[in-house]
């Protein structure tokens, strides 16, 4: 059997080690992200995998500490027979714990097919459309992802091999305002997780493709991350003192670009250091809409605005784009 008959149901019954794991998350959400999920109501993104098992996991004994509400949502990609048993496990291990349990299902193929990319970002693309439906009909306050410290890492690599800039080179956030997106786990390694999950005694579902070496982000964990970890074994130490000093970087840069607009003028451009004229062309890209702005683009932009360029059209992901003018730079959609 997959999820034990008698699970604890709160810290005081977990063993001291985990319940102070499960405090140390909590700390981590508050302190670290700054969220306060008391009185919230918290959507928990389950694949059936160690690391949202964990995670529903730990919200849940923390929800009768702080006084929050968790649900959970599963996706069934359509891509493998066993998906079904995916979603029976999610059921059972929802039921066990008296937690709500939407299950959902996408035609992942399909839309790959539809949008000519890649079953590993239509599967992403349709998660997180579903997580931004279900919070707004919910309504829900946050919805908590099980990323930790091994796809962080992973995150920082891929960032790297796809040339992004300082601050994203520090990984992905751990609280999204904009998607309400929390990931608590994000500073703990898989094998943290691996150890929780199994002294509850629950067998939580593999998904085989994870092994596909033909996806990127595979190799990356599968070949990559080793060969870095021989040489340096506190490599995980590393990003997470990484990711900190990308959020703290990232917070102050915030603060001088809190007000994005369409249009930067040149006085305002003149009056900036580099550093600080290429957050504002991103700021003002970020407020346009989603999509990356590559760093290599943002410097390209800031050369043609000093070689005054007028008329210059730069694109963006997102469609989104930044013109040269003769009064500065003026940001907008191509669609």
């Amino acid at each position: 059997m997959s999820v034990p008959e008698f699970l604890p149901l709160s810290l005081q019954e977990l063993l001291p080690k985990w319940a102070h794991f499960c405090l140390f998350v909590g700390r981590f959400v508050e302190e670290e992200l700054g969220v306060d999920l008391e009185g919230k109501r918290v959507l928990v993104g389950l694949s059936g995998g160690v690391d949202s098992t964990a995670l529903l996991l730990v919200l849940h004994y923390l929800s009768k500490r702080a006084d929050f509400t968790v649900e959970a949502v599963h996706l069934d990609h359509r891509l493998r027979p066993e998906s079904i048993d995916d979603a029976a496990f999610c059921r059972d291990l929802c039921a066990a714990l008296s937690i709500r349990c939407a299950v959902e299902t996408a035609d992942v193929a399909a839309l790959a097919r539809e949008r000519s990319i890649g079953l590993e970002e239509a599967g992403r693309e349709a998660r997180y459309k579903l997580f931004a439906s279900l919070r707004e009909s919910g309504p829900f306050d946050y919805v908590a992802v099980g990323h930790q410290l091994d796809d962080l890492s992973e995150d920082v690599l891929m960032r790297l091999i796809r040339g992004t800039g300082w601050p994203g080179l520090s990984g992905m956030p751990g609280f999204d305002p904009a998607r309400g997106l929390i990931r608590p786990l994000l500073l703990l390694p898989k094998s943290t997780l691996v150890a929780f999950v199994t002294r509850l005694g629950i067998l939580w579902r593999e998904d085989a493709t994870n092994a596909d070496d033909a996806i990127t982000r595979n190799r990356v964990r599968n070949e990559i991350l080793p060969l870095i970890r021989r040489e340096n074994p506190n490599f995980w130490q590393s990003v997470a003192r990484l990711w900190k000093i990308g959020r703290i970087e990232q917070d102050y840069w915030d603060t001088l670009t809190a007000n994005p607009c369409e249009i930067l003028d040149n006085q305002t451009l003149k009056d900036a250091h580099q550093a600080l004229r290429l957050r504002l062309y991103k700021s003002c890209l970020d407020a346009v809409g989603p999509g990356q702005a590559l760093a290599e683009t943002l410097f390209k932009l800031d050369e043609a605005w000093l070689e005054q360029k007028v008329g210059a059209v730069f694109q963006f992901p997102g469609e989104k784009t930044a013109t040269i003018t003769a009064s500065g730079v003026v940001f907008g959609s191509s669609h």
